[in-house]
């Protein structure tokens, strides 16, 4: 169970922690005490750290057993927005990947980060899977082609849409046309009892897609390898997930083999005030 810890010292009782909380459990007694959990806050604390973030005195900290004991300073300036504007409009899916493979403390150390993510209730349960291995990589993508095939018969949702055949033939050819021969997959994974595992797990990885580029390294969402995760049960012991637990989403991951100079134009803005 959490456990709320003031320095007094340091406290000037402003009150922000106790505005900011979203479930309102932490409140301020009268007199010159420091704040607290309400009766029952700490049973009903999902760890947010909101209150700890405001503090402007860095009096108050959330402890619980569950919690990374790290800690890591603010950043000394915000963002200038027209530079993060710049940023995420240079965001780009990865299609060609240098064959090196990217060091497994790099991808560590982006996960770490991505970690902050916000999880429905900050439930903070989205797990990862990385198949570091590219030749265990290879292995997989032959699965989401043999799921591929079982596409082929009929009028299908994804025939409807690809051009299966080629996509085999491809394949046949040496190509890869499923995972683009990425050296690496994230896979982002949640348990299924939760009511938002997908939305979590898809949130996560945007984190990544995002963060990545500022690493040198490059992703795309893996949309064939995805559908088949999710529909194909060889692919599914493959990857040998937990029981109980749903692959959110992957993402091919590798070093770019290519060097974008400029964002590309988009189709306009298209959207409704009321």
């Amino acid at each position: 169970m959490p456990e709320l810890i003031v320095t007094d010292a340091a406290c000037t009782r402003c009150g922000a922690c106790v505005s900011v909380c979203p479930l309102r459990i932490v409140e301020l007694p009268e007199g010159n005490l420091p704040p607290r959990f309400t009766e029952e806050g700490a049973g009903r604390c999902i760890i947010c750290g909101h209150c700890e973030a405001v503090c402007p005195t860095a009096a108050l900290a959330v402890d619980d057993p569950r919690l990374d004991p790290a800690v890591y300073s603010p950043p000394t300036a915000p963002f200038a927005p027209a530079e993060l504007d710049a940023y995420l409009r240079m965001r780009r899916s990865i299609r060609h990947f240098r064959p090196e493979p990217v060091p497994r403390e790099t991808i560590a150390g982006m996960l770490d980060v991505v970690r902050y993510a916000p999880t429905g209730s900050n439930s903070q349960r989205v797990k990862w899977l990385i198949i570091h291995d590219t030749a265990e990589v290879r292995r997989l993508t032959g699965l989401v082609v043999d799921w591929l095939r079982s596409q082929q018969e009929g009028d299908t949702h994804l025939s409807r849409h690809f051009n299966i055949a080629a996509m085999i033939r491809s394949w046949r050819k040496g190509n890869d046309p499923i995972c683009r021969n990425a050296p690496h997959l994230a896979i982002a994974y949640t348990d299924r009892r939760h009511p938002t595992v997908a939305v979590d797990a898809v949130i996560a990885a945007t984190h990544l897609d995002i963060l990545a580029p500022a690493h040198g390294v490059g992703t795309c969402w893996a949309g064939f390898f995805q559908m088949a995760a999710e529909a194909w049960e060889p692919l599914q012991q493959a990857i040998g997930l937990p029981e109980g637990h749903h692959a959110g989403y992957t993402l091919l991951l590798g070093y770019p083999a290519v060097t974008y100079r400029r964002p590309p134009r988009r189709n306009r803005l298209d959207v409704v005030w009321r």
